[in-house]
């Protein structure tokens, strides 16, 4: 009976301090001092933060502070080689896991493919980069936190970057995620969509071109999708012809098709802390996100080389969370057989 009161006691006086905890997070009272409020407040300053309330400032404070230390233990690990990657602060980290989990949901497509043969290409180069090889400066993109866009944003850099190669353009024009997530998001655009409704739309209705986002801007900060409403003055569009699909696993067709010039759109599970915070590095994923994912995010891979310093081959991928996340916008990822990255995987393959 004795050893079963401690329990009980001890139970209680947890509830009571957690109470104690939120009652005065919830209250606005400040919990961190010091060099912890320091680096809160030159964080709200560099990512531009603000909060609707107090209660909701503080959470961000505390949940701040957590992965800060996180990416600190993480890097220690890197300092010591144990781990091939590095984490950093950045636009994610005054949020949970499991928050950053959930702006990015799993996605669902709701349309079949019409995917065309795939182009006749040649045998895979020992590595290659479609970005650095043809001297191409692309601008990164940022999807925000408020619309889970990727597969828009995906599918209209896979085009751009297509365009740019087949037109020897060096400097091409960023194309309009915007137009996708208005035009062929079909009601959920913001939350479960893939870039086969993208590449559907243009490629079934003969006139629909991809804009410039200078006539078709993106808007990162609306949660919906806005009217479909093509731009009113004479623009220039590119037009798609077709594009193809890549099956599942199939890293060597990836290969393959990037080494020839071809972007290629993969869906990547993103629910972890070292692809919420990477950095730069080699990044290998926890081997619980490879099993069951519940988040969805869809990159471009660009390229695909060996890293001296870890030992490791990997993919160089685009991603769309600006270019303060990762290296300057990009993430490397293993490339290995248990891990491949074809999933869900199509590319634009010819232009009109």
């Amino acid at each position: 009976m004795r050893h079963q009161f401690v329990r009980i006691s001890g139970f209680v006086m947890f509830k009571l301090l957690l109470g104690c905890f939120l009652l005065i997070a919830g209250g606005g009272w400040a919990f961190n001092h010091g060099q912890d409020l320091v680096d809160f407040q030159t964080y709200e300053t560099t990512f531009n933060k603000t909060y609707a309330s107090t209660s909701a400032r503080n959470f961000a404070n505390y949940y701040f502070i957590y992965n800060r230390n996180q990416v600190a233990q993480h890097n220690a690990q890197a300092d010591r080689n144990r781990t091939s990657y590095r984490e950093a602060v950045n636009q994610f980290s005054d949020i949970r896991l499991i928050q950053f989990a959930a702006l990015l949901p799993k996605a669902v497509s709701t349309v079949s493919s019409a995917a065309s043969d795939p182009p006749t290409t040649q045998t895979a180069a020992a590595s290659y980069d479609i970005i650095t090889d043809f001297g191409l400066t692309v601008t990164v993109e940022d999807q925000g936190v408020n619309c889970s866009s990727s597969w828009a944003y995906a599918t209209a850099k896979a085009v751009e970057i297509l365009n740019a190669v087949q037109t020897a353009n060096p400097l091409p024009s960023s194309l309009s995620a915007q137009q996708l997530l208005d035009c062929a998001g079909m009601g959920s655009g913001c939350s479960t969509q893939t870039p086969l409704a993208a590449l559907n739309y243009l490629t079934q209705l003969t006139d629909a071109y991809l804009y410039p986002e200078v006539d078709y801007p993106n808007n990162n900060t609306l949660k919906t999708p806005g009217m479909c409403q093509p731009p009113s003055s004479v623009s220039v569009g590119v037009k798609l012809a077709s594009y193809s699909a890549v099956a599942d696993n199939d890293d060597t067709a990836v290969m393959r098709y990037v080494s020839n010039g071809f972007p290629v759109i993969v869906e990547y599970n993103p629910a972890t802390f070292g692809f919420m915070q990477y950095s730069s590095g080699v990044y290998v994923q926890e081997t619980k996100a490879l099993t069951n994912p519940k988040s969805s995010q869809f990159l471009v891979v660009v390229g695909y080389d060996h890293d001296v310093d870890s030992n490791l081959d990997y993919w160089r991928c685009l991603n769309s969370f600006g270019e303060t996340w990762g290296e300057e916008g990009y993430i490397r990822i293993v490339r290995r057989s248990n891990q491949p990255i074809a999933k869900n995987a199509f590319f634009p393959s010819a232009l009109a």
